[in-house]
């Protein structure tokens, strides 16, 4: 009795690297969360066996830019490598902040709970990546309402002194940046909190910065046509960037 067709399938997950010198910035935060992400979608984490030593290599390769590296549940090659030399954003964007949008719609009811696995099932992400124009990146919300993420980054906001970032349980992915972020506020005393964070306290912000792997910690100049802070990067901004270039 023949076999019925096997069910077509594009599951899979991906991580992007920084890469500095040739080596991989944070890489074993990369690998644990391309094996939590693994474990969301239900995948062998054996799959990442050998993930180490492809990214190692293409770092040495690449000396600055970005790897990305994704792993397939289906298809041949199950592991794919792309490797670039420099990063799509400049020391000008840094300086001067760049454009933001809010995407109408939301996450699906649901696939908030799958926020925190970095996978190859974006559609979502990619129709609103569609609504920003020019504008570098577009902000999500959850099916509440509430602020979420960008399409492809991390949403901070300082209101008195205080830095704030939507929680994770909002349906957040948790970004190595992100994560970077957050240690640094505690050691320069800023404080934190990760909390629910609506259109409104966005617009009234008195910094906004975006961050990932690639950004680092990109400031925000407009949202919607509003303006953001009277100077840029803000004061809170800047301390952050710094105290993370240092790291590095």
């Amino acid at each position: 009795m023949s076999k019925p067709p096997r069910q077509f399938d594009s599951a899979g997950v991906f991580e992007t690297c920084r890469v500095r010198e040739g080596a991989v910035l944070h890489r074993q935060e990369h690998l644990e969360r391309l094996k939590e992400s693994l474990r969301t979608l239900g995948m062998d984490v054996r799959r990442a066996q050998g993930v180490e030593a492809r990214l190692n290599a293409a770092a040495r390769r690449v000396g600055d830019g970005f790897v990305r590296i994704g792993l397939r549940a289906e298809g041949e090659p199950r592991m794919v490598v792309d490797e670039r030399q420099g990063t799509p954003y400049s020391d000008r964007m840094r300086m001067e902040g760049v454009k933001v949008v809010t995407a109408a719609g939301c996450w699906p009811s649901g696939e908030t709970g799958f926020a925190g696995a970095k996978h190859a099932d974006r559609l979502s992400g990619i129709l609103a990546r569609a609504q920003a124009g020019d504008a570098v990146e577009a902000l999500r919300f959850n099916a509440e309402g509430y602020l979420t993420e960008g399409t492809m980054s991390n949403l901070f906001l300082v209101k008195d002194g205080m830095l704030l970032t939507p929680a994770t349980w909002l349906g957040v992915l948790d970004g190595v940046t992100r994560r970077h972020i957050l240690l640094a506020a505690g050691r320069l005393h800023i404080p934190v909190q990760e909390t629910v964070v609506t259109r409104h306290e966005l617009f009234n912000a008195d910094e906004a910065f975006l961050t990932n792997v690639l950004m680092g910690v990109l400031p925000v100049r407009e949202v919607d046509g509003r303006r953001i802070g009277r100077r840029l990067p803000g004061p809170v901004t800047r301390r952050l960037s710094e105290s993370l270039e240092r790291e590095k």
